[in-house]
Formats: structure tokens, sequence, C-alpha cells
């Protein structure tokens, strides 16, 4: 869970999500997380947030521009390892079959 503004902000993963990040980044996830221990890349890490993030209220997706400054400003607040740690815990709990 994420406040940023006075907005609540929470991760969702779903399989089209997942598919469209590897699409995107042009590698699988599971390979990702396999080779490097489950820390991945900045644009890996960066492409998931932004593809799963949610207002908690609603469940409203937040637009790619407006989830990238968000991502931006997490950064610098929370540092990118934080980030990494918050994406792999919520793939674990919404898809947890690609740990398994």
């Amino acid at each position: 869970m994420f406040e940023v503004n006075n907005t609540t902000y929470i991760l969702r993963f779903n399989k089209q999500k997942v598919k469209t990040v590897e699409l995107t980044s042009g590698t699988s996830l599971v390979a990702a997380l396999t080779a490097n221990k489950g820390i991945l890349s900045y644009q890996v890490i960066e492409t998931l947030f932004v593809s799963g993030l949610v207002e908690e209220k609603g469940l409203v997706p937040v637009k790619q521009k407006e989830a990238l400054e968000i991502f931006d400003k997490l950064v610098e607040e929370q540092g990118l390892i934080s980030l990494n740690v918050a994406v792999i815990e919520k793939l674990q709990e919404d898809m947890g079959f690609l740990f398994r």
C-alpha cells in the first residue's frame, strides 16, 4: 500500500498484466526472478509497478503517466529495493503459481 497526495494506492496483478509486462520488457518474469534471486531490473520493477497500480478506493487503474510519476516519487522516498520487495510480495499474493 502506498499513499501519495492523500490517495491510497495498491498493486494488483493478473495473468494479462504479467503477459503485457513480459512483452514490453522482452523477458520472462519467472526467468528474471530466478536469475537474479528476486532482484529485478529497474525497468522490470517500473513496468510491473505501473501496470499493477490501482487506487485502493474503487480499484481504479492509474493512468500510465500518473503511475510513472508516482513510481519515480516513491523510488526517491523509499528506494528501489523496497519497491522491488513490494512488487514481489504482491506478485506472490496475486500470482502464486509463478513461484511454484
